[in-house]
């Protein structure tokens, strides 16, 4: 070897490995068949919706082993994919049994969870290859190319309230704010008023209307209140006109002691403040009375109450 030779030799960098084995695993690469991970829609009825409304759920099942000694999701190994991921191959913490939908506007149209057996699989919707990032995927087993495999699991959901209906909710509830508001505010005086005295709230003067339903200044009797009633959209609307009805209606204690009234009330509590209020226009004078007994009628009303817990109340109050 002539001296030339030895220093072209010595000018020559050693070989040496610049990266570690793990780096080299997880190095992505181009592949050279991607899998579309689009799916057709099945044939959907007319009145379905549109297809924007319909979404398949998707979920990787991930295992690790060899044609000879099988394969488990618990032979996975430190930089592999995790036994169950999303549709973009990242951790999931829920697997085809505890998935749940996103919200409750969502509802399944596939009755359960179904092996995706399009593209390059074999029988049971495997596709293997050597490693699970950057690498190429393919339904048949090969030698020294299939130490690991995925399946993917597809489930499909429709949204209950399609997107264009969801904004139309959303704006009808911005018109809303400001009738609701004065309404609130309406039902916070009547609560103001249970605690002054009967005979008080008797000799007020009825406020004028708030809009919440059609005009109370006028109510002469119990069939024109309960057409007023009918015709409101919340109770709470309805609190505020029977307040109004009880100073224009005469002997309204009297002529309100109806399960028709009552019935036209939504929720059980209302209807609880409703009777409660009667009776306390009714028993104004006697209420420091030792002998107040409740009429058969007002008995009666009171067991169409839905909770034993608010007749009890009331019963303790009036009877002594």
């Amino acid at each position: 070897m002539t001296v030339d030779h030895v220093q072209e030799h010595q000018r020559q960098r050693p070989f040496r490995v610049s990266k570690s084995f793990r780096e080299l695993l997880r190095k992505p690469r181009q592949q050279k068949h991607q899998h579309n991970l689009t799916l057709p829609l099945p044939s959907l009825p007319d009145d379905a919706g549109s297809p924007n409304d319909y979404i398949y759920d998707i979920l990787y099942e991930c295992q690790r082993g060899s044609w000879m000694v099988g394969y488990s999701s618990k032979t996975l190994l430190q930089f592999d994919a995790n036994p169950w991921c999303d549709a973009n191959m990242e951790y999931t913490p829920m697997d085809t049994k505890t998935y749940q939908l996103p919200d409750p506007t969502w509802q399944w149209v596939s009755k359960e969870w179904m092996v995706d057996m399009s593209g390059d699989v074999d029988e049971a919707g495997w596709e293997y290859s050597l490693k699970f990032h950057g690498a190429v995927w393919h339904g048949n087993y090969k030698h020294f190319r299939s130490f690991v495999r995925r399946r993917r699991w597809i489930r499909l959901r429709r949204r209950l309230i399609s997107l264009d209906e969801l904004k139309q909710q959303q704006n009808d509830k911005k018109s809303l704010d400001g009738t609701t508001t004065q309404l609130v505010d309406n039902l916070a005086a009547i609560n103001n008023k249970h605690t002054l005295s009967p005979k008080t709230i008797h000799n007020d003067k009825p406020s004028s209307s708030t809009g919440a339903g059609p005009s109370s200044s006028s109510i002469s009797d119990q069939e024109e209140l309960i057409n007023i009633l009918s015709q409101c959209r919340m109770d709470r609307e309805r609190l505020v006109v029977f307040e109004k009805a009880l100073s224009t209606i005469p002997n309204a204690s009297q002529q309100l002691l109806s399960l028709d009234l009552l019935n036209v009330f939504n929720f059980e509590r209302t209807k609880c403040l409703v009777l409660q209020r009667i009776l306390e226009l009714r028993y104004t004078s006697q209420k420091d009375s030792l002998s107040i007994q409740l009429s058969t009628k007002e008995k009666q009303l009171l067991q169409s109450l839905g909770f034993y817990s608010d007749i009890q109340n009331i019963l303790n109050q009036f009877e002594k």
